[in-house]
């Protein structure tokens, strides 16, 4: 918080609507995101993780995925798990994911 004329400012960041401490928020060696995708129909369950897939591994070709496939009560469930070179690969990844 910064004083400039008798008022007050708060440094923050907003970041896709959110606001958040950064320092909070960035961890060393934290490089691993896990996506979960639920639905009825399979196929369209499938198709929505491969377009998050697609979208990490056109921004950083070096992503590790794999993918987990159960049946669930409500239908079919992907977790995908991306690994990433380094954290901030993973945060850059993260706060595009509403572009997606």
């Amino acid at each position: 918080m910064s004083e400039n004329n008798n008022t007050a400012e708060v440094d923050v960041c907003e970041a896709c609507g959110t606001f958040v401490e950064l320092g909070s928020v960035i961890e060393a060696g934290d490089t691993i995101l896990v996506l979960p995708f639920d639905g009825v129909d399979e196929a369209g369950v499938n198709k929505l993780a491969q377009k998050y897939i697609d979208a990490a591994k056109a921004r950083f070709e070096e992503v590790i995925v794999t993918q987990e496939h159960s049946t669930t009560e409500q239908g079919f469930s992907c977790k995908v798990t991306l690994e990433f070179d380094c954290t901030a690969e993973k945060l850059i990844f993260e706060m595009g994911l509403s572009a997606i």
